[in-house]
């Protein structure tokens, strides 16, 4: 097999294969032999199919496969040779593949590549970022106060639910067979269907709609312990039998709820427990701060690192592979945003092979656990929930391919974000929430 590469641009590339009859006569030979001991033919016993016959049957199949193969794994061998970052797929010549495959032993394909100009990143070199110093004003304060009486509340198994309440319960479908023990968040509930899960108790069995309960198939699937895909294909009636009622009643304003939140004496009065959680505060709207942080770190790479993508081939590519589904129209608006995603993961991927930056299954746990607990709300005080979630979390990755690369993907974009953070000089500058939000909205537009 012969193999010749060459560069036609900084973005494109023309391969061409050649194979000759050496490079897939053995395999096709072995497959047919494969065919012959299980192959169930009218008129012979099983595995005494004779050799000619299967391949008058299955010869012309099974070489188009092997030839095929062989081509392809060519392209992906050259691929990694020549340390190419593809952009789509790899785009066979129109006559590739109009073959008169009875007559020819010999073959040779060609392909159009497109992929990422070769580019450099160097952290050092970015501009220094800033990132904002938020002061929070006396009414968040209050509001966070309120916030935190209900987080550090008192944990309580009522005898009847109310809204705002955690219901725990088995939740089955006797008809395929389905069970899961489940818990289900009052405040989730769309509000038409709300009624039937206030005023239930210990034992009750609600029947109902399983597609009827919640706003998103995301709600769903933490309720069902199913992927997204998976929990929008239930259907039917299902029965959920009450067993537990979990409610977190506000705390008062006395000593022992600032030691609750703060610590043993951290705070011995309203007035001191007033400006430490005025502290807290500032480190939780450092999230936000955060947020924004991580976009202009984004916004810094594509402009510092130079990148050029075969935009023409990829448009083409992605109007091949979304027929039906997307015009040209939609392609062109949302063309940019796609630009911008491409290099990122580029530059990415770049930054995690140079600094050997990976993702261990506890990172990708942990992802999927910081998403069933933004699901749960404020109801994560009482005992044994974090046990809850973790199960939860695995029962999300088990035995899902796609769920795991999703979040195996989110895993991998903050770790390596996480490394770019800590490399690139920062310009830290205190602000007003007011200004703050001011100045996030004007640079989200951008």
């Amino acid at each position: 097999m012969q193999t010749k590469f060459d560069k036609v641009s900084s973005t494109l590339g023309h391969l061409q294969v050649e194979i000759s009859e050496a490079d897939y006569k053995p395999s096709v030979e072995k497959k047919i032999r494969e065919y012959a001991k299980t192959a169930q033919v009218k008129g012979f016993r099983p595995g005494h199919v004779p050799i000619p016959y299967i391949k008058n049957l299955y010869g012309k199949s099974i070489l188009v496969d092997e030839v095929i193969r062989v081509a392809s794994q060519a392209v992906n061998d050259q691929i990694k040779e020549q340390n190419l970052n593809v952009v789509g797929e790899p785009k066979p010549k129109e006559d590739s593949y109009n073959i008169d495959w009875h007559a020819r032993k010999d073959f040779k394909f060609d392909y159009e590549i497109g992929f990422a100009s070769d580019f450099t990143v160097d952290l050092e070199k970015i501009p220094a970022i800033i990132q904002y110093d938020i002061e929070p004003s006396e009414e968040q304060v209050n509001n966070s106060i309120e916030d935190l009486k209900k987080r550090f509340g008192v944990d309580k198994e009522p005898e009847v639910s109310e809204e705002g309440d955690l219901i725990f319960g088995k939740l089955s479908q006797e008809s395929t067979e389905f069970f899961f023990q489940s818990g289900i968040p009052t405040d989730k509930v769309k509000a038409d269907a709300k009624a039937q899960f206030i005023g239930v108790k210990s034992g009750d069995k609600l029947k109902f709609d399983i597609q009827s309960i919640f706003e998103t198939v995301k709600e769903l699937g933490f309720a069902t312990g199913k992927s997204d895909e998976e929990a929008g294909q239930l259907e039917g009636e299902f029965e959920f039998e009450v067993e537990r009622i979990s409610r977190v009643e506000p705390s008062e304003l006395n000593q022992e709820f600032f030691d609750k939140v703060l610590g043993k004496d951290k705070a011995k009065d309203e007035k001191e427990f007033t400006e430490q959680v005025k502290s807290i505060i500032k480190e939780n709207y450092s999230r936000e701060s955060e947020f924004l942080f991580d976009f202009d770190v984004e916004k810094a790479l594509l402009e510092s690192v130079s990148i050029e993508l075969p935009e023409e081939f990829l448009k083409a590519y992605l109007l091949e592979v979304n027929e039906g589904k997307a015009t040209e129209e939609d392609l062109e608006r949302e063309f940019p945003a796609i630009l911008r995603g491409i290099k990122l993961d580029f530059i990415r991927s770049q930054v995690a092979r140079d600094n050997e930056v990976k993702v261990e299954y506890s990172d990708v746990l942990e992802e999927v656990k910081s998403e069933i607990r933004g699901y749960f709300g404020g109801q994560g005080g009482f005992e044994g929930m974090e046990e809850f979630i973790d199960n939860m979390a695995k029962k999300q990755l088990e035995g899902n391919k796609d769920n795991t690369r999703k979040y195996l993907d989110r895993a991998f974009g903050r770790k390596v974000l996480g490394f770019i953070k800590e490399k690139v000089k920062k310009d830290t500058r205190p602000v007003s929430v007011e200004k703050f939000n001011e100045i996030a909205s004007e640079s989200y537009k951008n």
